[in-house]
């Protein structure tokens, strides 16, 4: 069984400058927190690649687990060693990931690797030397920068947050800096044992002694070797440095063995660099937990001049002192959540903190509201269409759901010219039709102008006027005649009245209407002979 330490996805947006977290003042650096052993494992959470067990020997100490950026190598970051160094150990304490929960909205994050942590940092951040402990950004003359090794830098495009949520006043409580000393190693050692994510700075001289620097590095640590026969007072006791390197266009760790320099007071790296590279300081940050059980949502809506915001779940009543929630969007950052009304995409992060960072959660949602824009209907299709008595169609034809009613229009010449009348049902009755002639029908769907537009017209329907041909066939025969014998002896009125049988127009079915179907009897509707009862 593998019990080496996980951690869960952590999360962080835009906190800009600082309204300061009023509702969860800062705890001191030097209370104490779990370890990384004692944070919580989850099944999505993203895990860095296991250290070999090999490392497991005897005289090694080693976290477990590793991240390693390797920089692009395309001339746009190379100096960008210190970003990918702090994008590993965000995402080994978990500062540096969104996560969201399972099969809620949104179900994505901000940051699923230290890969995408530190193509945040190339994106914000100028090609210029930094340091983890000055890379969460200062606020200097209205410009966000950074402090670093070459000096300011400035901040680019439009970012200017260490990464979308935290900024120094926030996470300054939570980091420990040390310059070179003769106990560095065994203090950096300890608070690896800690589950603190730790970076280191290496000094490049022009030999192998520390007096004319020329350039620097930094590297992850996560772990160390050392002489099991020495005392871990001695500085000689710590032999080498497990680190992960953004420069070697390797994904692993390797060691690097070192020897304390006691006419310098610092450590050297000895198998790197020509053995000119000098430990000038170490940056660790404490571990934290992902706030489980929450959940953000959005909004997609048309326009309807009502204000729209996110909503959040999982979190108490907002007055619980346990638990802050900020809200990022336009720049800015506000313990209320935004309310937007016009059309627009509105992106909001929302960050929940519990504890003074005990655990933090945060994840990107939108509200979206369109503009206002009518949907065009479906055109319906004619069903049915047939003789409906002397000189009448009847027609029906499909519903279209959302439709404020219907036009039917018909055309006895062909389609050069068209009536037509406008119904609210998906049927109608065409009265005072002439004998002979042949109708082209058409319908289409009514929109109400706001939310919906008028259909296309449907597919055209030809139909003579020829009461005699009861079944609409084209021809006169036995079909006919069940249909007006089941209506036999009928009237407006009785159950089986049926008006499209009625050929005489007399109201009544019954020996007049059987006259004209059987002086028809067997012929074509459109026959030239055909009996017709005239108006």
């Amino acid at each position: 069984m593998d019990t080496r330490p996980r951690f869960r996805l952590l999360t962080a947006e835009h906190l800009e400058e600082r309204i300061a977290l009023s509702a969860a003042p800062f705890v001191s650096a030097d209370v104490p927190f779990a370890s990384a052993a004692e944070v919580s494992e989850s099944e999505t959470a993203f895990i860095g690649a296991p250290v070999p067990a090999a490392a497991a020997s005897a005289g090694e100490y080693y976290v477990g687990t590793f991240y390693d950026v390797n920089k692009y190598r395309d001339g746009t970051d190379s100096q960008l060693c210190w970003a990918a160094a702090t994008a590993n150990i965000l995402a080994y304490t978990n500062w540096g990931y969104s996560t969201a929960v399972s099969g809620e909205t949104p179900e994505d994050w901000l940051f699923s690797s230290e890969y995408e942590i530190y193509d945040y940092f190339a994106g914000n951040f100028t090609n210029k030397g930094g340091h983890l402990y000055y890379a969460f950004p200062w606020y200097t003359s209205g410009e966000y920068t950074i402090q670093g090794t070459s000096g300011w830098s400035q901040v680019t495009g439009d970012g200017g947050y260490l990464y979308p949520g935290i900024s120094i006043p926030d996470v300054r409580p939570y980091l420990h800096y040390e310059t070179y000393h003769e106990t560095l190693i065994g203090e950096m050692a300890a608070y690896l044992e800690e589950g603190y994510g730790v970076v280191m700075a290496l000094g490049w001289y022009n030999s192998a002694s520390p007096t004319k620097r020329t350039g620097g590095h930094s590297v992850s640590v996560w772990g160390y070797t050392y002489d099991e026969s020495l005392d871990p007072a001695d500085p000689n006791y710590y032999t080498g440095i497990i680190v992960t390197n953004s420069d070697d266009n390797h994904t692993g760790t390797k060691t690097l063995s070192i020897e304390y320099g006691e006419e310098y007071g610092m450590y050297r790296v000895t198998d790197y660099s020509g053995g000119r590279g000098w430990i000038e300081d170490f940056t660790c940050i404490k571990p934290v937990e992902t706030l489980t059980g929450v959940s953000a949502h959005g909004y997609t809506g048309v326009y309807d001049g009502q204000g729209h915001a996110v909503t959040l779940d999982g979190i108490p009543d907002s007055g619980d002192d346990e638990y802050t929630v900020i809200y990022n969007y336009d720049g800015t950052f506000s313990l209320e959540a935004p309310v937007y009304t016009d059309p627009g995409t509105y992106p909001v992060v929302v960050v929940a903190v519990k504890n003074e960072f005990d655990a933090i959660w945060s994840a990107p949602v939108t509200v979206t509201i369109t503009e206002f824009s009518p949907e065009p209907l479906a055109a319906p299709a004619i069903t049915s269409a047939g003789s409906a008595g002397l000189n009448r169609h009847a027609l029906t034809w499909t519903g279209i759901a959302r439709a404020d009613g219907y036009e039917i229009s018909w055309s006895a010449d062909g389609g050069l010219t068209w009536s037509s009348r406008v119904t609210d049902q998906a049927e109608t009755l065409i009265t005072g039709l002439i004998y002979g002639e042949t109708l082209l029908y058409r319908v289409r769907a009514l929109g109400n102008g706001e939310t919906t537009l008028t259909s296309g017209w449907s597919a055209e329907t030809s139909l003579p006027v020829n009461p005699v041909d009861l079944d609409g066939d084209g021809f006169i025969g036995p079909g006919d005649s069940a249909l007006l014998s089941a209506a036999w002896f009928s009237a407006d009125g009785s159950e089986n009245w049926d008006p499209r049988l009625d050929i005489d127009g007399d109201g009544f079915i019954g020996p007049g209407d059987f006259t004209y179907l059987s002086a028809n009897w067997f012929k074509n509707a459109d026959s030239g002979d055909f009996q017709y009862p005239t108006v």
